[in-house]
């Protein structure tokens, strides 16, 4: 017996593959475009601004500027920011620096918690506070007095001032015009 090694060529198959092309759909969302809103300003007054309350006292240059929706009072020590505070009309946001709180934890957290929640918007406007309570007109603006159990205000404001101080809660508040 004789053994025969056959050697076989190996078989190569062609395999064609006919490729077929490939859509892909591509759907994107989208997305509306956002467009910052940068709000006009409408008027930038310079003040002497003091101010006394249970988390800070400070007497120096401010500037309150006034846009159609917002006011932002930021007062300067020595060029540094003191008091940078941003307020938004009809919304119920105070922003002093990055910490926003509502206008009630506002008042709770710098001045009286009884006090309305328009109260610093008020003063910054020269408005009457309280809903007009003990209010008495001047020839240069007007004057309310609230003295009560919780309050001992006198709060005056002329067309270049604020004055705002209640005795019984040590809270001082003046905003003097700089020309």
């Amino acid at each position: 017996e004789q053994n025969v090694i056959v050697q076989a060529e190996p078989v190569i198959e062609e395999v064609i593959v006919q490729a077929e092309p490939v859509i892909e759909e591509v759907i994107v969302d989208a997305q509306p475009v956002v467009e910052e809103v940068i709000e006009e300003q409408k008027k930038s007054t310079s003040y002497k601004a003091t101010m006394k309350t249970k988390k800070f006292a400070f007497s120096d240059t401010g500037f309150l500027v006034k846009y159609e929706n917002s006011m932002h009072l930021n007062v300067l020590a020595m060029g540094k920011s003191v008091l940078d505070l941003k307020i938004q009309k009809n919304e119920d946001d105070i922003c002093v620096g990055s910490l926003c709180n509502t206008k009630h934890g506002f008042n709770q957290s710098y001045l009286v918690g009884s006090y309305p929640d328009d109260f610093i918007e008020n003063i910054l406007q020269k408005k009457p506070i309280f809903n007009g309570r003990g209010l008495t007109k001047t020839s240069k603006g007007f004057v309310q007095k609230i003295i009560c159990e919780k309050y001992g205000i006198k709060y005056q404001v002329t067309n270049k001032s604020v004055y705002f101080k209640d005795k019984k809660n040590n809270i001082l508040i003046k905003l003097k015009e700089i020309h």
